[in-house]
């Protein structure tokens, strides 16, 4: 991936959306299973929200544009406040990381539907959002991944290592940083080849 890569206004647009459809779909995951799991005796911050820009954030926001990675802002939950404790922890993690990768068949489904119904300016519009959303799930999901603090998989260390939590809340900025770094030297791969019995469907 290459900075500014094939970046059109129309991909620009389709990025930002694609890239809110993501993190809002993630996000609003995460927070109904986290809600789920919370324990009845159990008060904290993390309530329902499908609203992506709840779980955005500025650079997760201009890394989707220019690289079509992104990632969903993670909440604070502690395994004390869940049914489960340390293996809810696993769940939310698994669950937000299933929610994004099923972004790609759900939108595939949606793609001759959209083709058949719009007319041809609207319809061309939409399958390159739909096309751009698919994009950004497929490199975003396998980061999102990793056990790394920040990140939806990083609740897999706080499952590991309940007593270091605020070391791993401490260390979100530079791991953000390093990821930024990553993605502008164009060291991520790039998984969209795998999409591509989708993407050619005619």
């Amino acid at each position: 991936m290459s900075l500014l890569n094939d970046l059109t206004l129309q991909a620009i647009f389709s990025r930002i959306l694609g890239t809110l459809i993501f993190v809002g779909i993630s996000g609003g995951v995460f927070t109904m299973a986290a809600q789920w799991l919370r324990r009845p005796d159990t008060e904290y911050d993390v309530s329902f929200s499908a609203n992506p820009f709840t779980h955005l954030s500025m650079p997760a926001l201009a890394m989707g544009i220019l690289f079509r990675t992104t990632w969903m802002r993670l909440w604070a939950v502690s395994p004390d406040s869940l049914r489960g404790g340390r293996l809810s922890l696993v769940i939310l993690a698994v669950v937000t990381a299933v929610a994004g990768i099923l972004i790609v068949p759900v939108l595939d489904f949606l793609r001759p539907v959209v083709a058949d119904v719009l007319p041809r300016t609207l319809g061309y519009a939409a399958l390159q959002l739909i096309q751009a959303t698919q994009q950004i799930a497929l490199l975003s999901v396998p980061l999102s991944v990793l056990p790394l603090p920040g990140l939806p998989g990083g609740l897999l260390l706080i499952a590991l290592f309940p007593d270091r939590a605020r070391q791993f809340r401490r260390a979100v900025a530079p791991v953000y940083a390093v990821l930024i770094i990553i993605l502008v030297l164009g060291w991520w791969p790039d998984f969209v080849g795998m999409l591509t019995p989708w993407l050619t469907r005619g």
